[in-house]
């Protein structure tokens, strides 16, 4: 979508930076904006685990996974201390290697994959462009 080397650029950090910025400001309130964002951007790669029992009115996001090829990153809120952020290998089904990470390269990381998917695809790069607005 975007053709020239600064776009790219500026997209990944504009990307990152709006994560980054979010993040900081309410770690907790953080994962369901996540959530809402990676659903909007990339629907089929994205996977929303939510806390609560069959009766409970609220259902608060637990854990947003986001598969892009061979790699799952993770961002999981167990309750207590800051959110678990990781990245897994898989291959053919197999869980290879899982790697935690800390919460800002999960982003950083997180951030340049998901500016890459918007070159690439009109629906993510108009999502993300609502997320930098």
């Amino acid at each position: 979508m975007v053709n020239d080397e600064f776009g790219k650029e500026f997209t990944t950090v504009s990307v990152a930076g709006a994560l980054a910025h979010a993040y900081a400001a309410d770690t907790r309130g953080f994962l369901p904006l996540l959530a809402v964002v990676l659903s909007g951007a990339l629907p089929d790669e994205t996977l929303i685990e939510r806390k609560g029992g069959l009766f409970q009115r609220e259902k608060p996001v637990r854990k947003v996974s986001v598969t892009l090829g061979e790699l799952v990153y993770t961002l999981e809120d167990l309750g207590h201390g800051p959110l678990a952020a990781s990245r897994v290998k898989v291959v053919r089904g197999i869980k290879l290697k899982t790697e935690p990470m800390p919460a800002e390269s999960w982003l950083a990381e997180l951030s340049a994959e998901i500016a890459e998917r918007a070159r690439q695809n009109e629906k993510a790069f108009f999502a993300l462009r609502r997320l930098l607005e």
